[in-house]
């Protein structure tokens, strides 16, 4: 497992916008028999994607993104996609087709910048420590974002969600919050501790509290 750290670089500050009704989307994406057309199998692993043109590329901009997109997985995919989508709902192509956009191309980069702002928001106010993306390996098996080194040592492991992750509160949803817990116990065990830091609208979410956090954890783990 490649677990070395990622040099942070700065990517275009550019974020897709959903062109289609809110109202169309939500009900679109309740749709378990719609969802499965967005598995691996059908449009490729996109945080895997993301993560792997991160590290690659040299232009962080999202066409670049979408050109790499298309050159390693086709967009003939996406268009396997929306045909299948199509038997399934009753909306407007047009309306279809930009979902399917969104959700592949849109959702993939506005997540991945999103979390590539918060690590560098948080270097802003840390100047004296490296916060590093992880490798795509070590997220999926921690679930983890981001770490915070100090001459190569690692200090804390980082968890960036948006803050309507902090509220979901289904069923299906707690099932989900809790799996992301236990294996970001493990990586407490094996590595370092963890912290959630939450943004809302691309900026961190009560950030006095989490620079008051991070700097308790680095006092208890200094002295």
């Amino acid at each position: 497992m490649d677990s070395r750290p990622q040099q942070t670089c700065i990517m275009e500050d550019y974020y897709y916008t959903l062109s289609v009704p809110t109202a169309v989307y939500r009900k679109l994406n309740k749709k378990q028999s719609i969802n499965k057309y967005f598995k691996t199998e059908y449009v490729g692993n996109c945080m895997e994607l993301i993560t792997d043109f991160y590290k690659t590329t040299s232009d962080y901009t999202h066409k670049a993104w979408e050109d790499y997109y298309k050159e390693i997985v086709g967009f003939t995919q996406l268009e396997l996609v929306y045909e299948k989508v199509k038997e399934l709902s009753e909306q407007k192509d047009i309306y279809l087709k930009r979902y399917v956009w969104h959700r592949v191309i849109g959702q993939t980069w506005n997540g991945f910048r999103n979390e590539i702002g918060i690590i560098q928001e948080l270097q802003a106010e840390f100047k004296n420590v490296k916060i590093y993306k992880t490798s795509f390996e070590k997220d999926h098996e921690y679930c983890i974002d981001a770490e915070m080194y100090s001459n190569n040592t690692l200090l804390l492991g980082i968890q960036i969600k948006p803050i309507s992750y902090k509220l979901m509160n289904s069923p299906y949803q707690l099932k989900a919050k809790e799996n992301h817990k236990l294996k970001n116990e493990k990586y407490k065990s094996k590595y370092a501790p963890y912290i959630y830091v939450y943004h809302k609208n691309h900026k961190i979410y009560k950030k006095s509290d989490i620079v008051n956090q991070i700097n308790t954890i680095f006092h208890l783990n200094t002295y």
